[in-house]
């Protein structure tokens, strides 16, 4: 047995991305933020969108959530970026604050809003896997909202697969 010079964050920094995007296949990709320990969820969108549309859906509804929570968001920001006839949609997120239920609002939410617009891979997840996935987005999460990852990191995918950076 080896032990990893970061306690092993790291690989649980990689296991949350990866889970993220299998669990939810509507999410472009997932990007861990070490200088702000906080994740960016990127989405696809077939059309220029306006972020004031999305910031009044977003904002109240996860304000809201935290409100149920008890908890505040220390970092919250959504950007719309348009890209020839694609518009790449951005929500970062702190760590120290979410979880999985919230992750699930999120992808909700804008799968809701951008029903025919939103650009992802249709793949079939076994509703099992699925709380399986989601049962191990909640234990990495915990893991790393203590300790942040001293490195950062980027998943996405790309045909079918998930591919993990470091930087």
């Amino acid at each position: 047995m080896f032990s990893y010079k970061d306690g092993g964050r790291l690989q649980d920094g990689v296991g949350l991305l990866t889970s993220i995007l299998m669990r939810y296949n509507e999410v472009g990709s997932v990007h861990y933020w070490r200088e702000e320990h906080a994740l960016k969820f990127t989405f696809l969108v077939s059309q220029p969108q306006k972020v004031k549309s999305l910031q009044d859906l977003l904002i109240p509804a996860l304000e809201f959530f935290h409100h149920l929570e008890g908890q505040k968001m220390r970092v919250f920001d959504v950007v719309c970026r348009s890209e020839e006839s694609v518009c790449v949609i951005t929500v970062t997120r702190d760590v120290d604050s979410m979880s999985q239920r919230e992750v699930g609002l999120i992808v909700e939410l804008i799968k809701r809003k951008y029903k025919l617009e939103l650009i992802y891979d249709e793949l079939y997840l076994p509703e099992d896997e699925q709380v399986y996935q989601e049962e191990k987005i909640s234990q990495m999460l915990s893991s790393i909202q203590s300790n942040d990852i001293n490195k950062n990191v980027l998943a996405l995918r790309e045909e079918g697969k998930v591919l993990v950076f470091k930087t």
